[in-house]
């Protein structure tokens, strides 16, 4: 049905907006987040810096001129949608996950603890 040429547009359109609710339907079942984003440039924008660098649809590694960053293509433009879709939500990536460090004190055995105080992940 997608090949005929009077009405494949329509029909892909419709199969992607069912995919898209299925999904919607699955996420709220599961308790996580939905959020449709716009992908377009999102193979073309560096993942690292947000520079945006045009290249032919042939050229499967990307590469930027700014900041050396390099992937492959596909997934610099899933961690640009990743990152869209937190954004939108209110959601930031840290650079590290914040801790704290304490000291065991009333112990008689000296020892450190890690006790992680924050989380980038959504829950």
């Amino acid at each position: 049905m997608v090949e005929s040429p009077s009405n494949s547009r329509n029909t892909a359109s419709a199969a992607w907006r069912t995919f898209l609710s299925l999904l919607e339907y699955k996420c709220k079942r599961e308790g996580t987040h939905f959020v449709a984003v716009n992908p377009r440039g999102t193979s073309k924008e560096c993942a690292s810096c947000g520079v945006s660098t045009g290249k032919p649809l042939w050229v499967r590694e990307h590469s930027c001129p700014v900041c050396g960053f390099e992937l492959d293509r596909d997934a610099n433009a899933a961690w640009n949608i990743l990152s869209r879709g937190l954004e939108e939500i209110g959601v930031g990536h840290s650079e590290s996950p914040p801790v704290e460090t304490a000291l065991a004190v009333d112990t008689s055995v000296s020892a450190k603890r890690v006790v992680e105080t924050g989380s980038p992940a959504l829950k």
